[in-house]
């Protein structure tokens, strides 16, 4: 039995595409589980105050 994989696209999250980027060092083993994992949650951290921002100014 054979199964075909295939990936259309990286995921673009990020001004600057870092879960793309983590995704294909984590791949090639430049990058390790620990430090990609960390990638997430840093990204959710940067939008959230973003968002948060954006709402104080939208206020005043």
């Amino acid at each position: 039995m054979t199964i075909l994989a295939e990936t259309w696209e990286y995921p673009r999250i990020g001004n600057n595409r870092e879960i793309k980027k983590a995704l294909k060092a984590f791949f090639t083993g430049k990058l390790e589980t620990d430090a990609l994992l960390q990638t997430v949650p840093a990204l959710k951290n940067m939008v959230k105050s973003a968002t948060v921002r954006q709402q104080e100014t939208n206020a005043s």
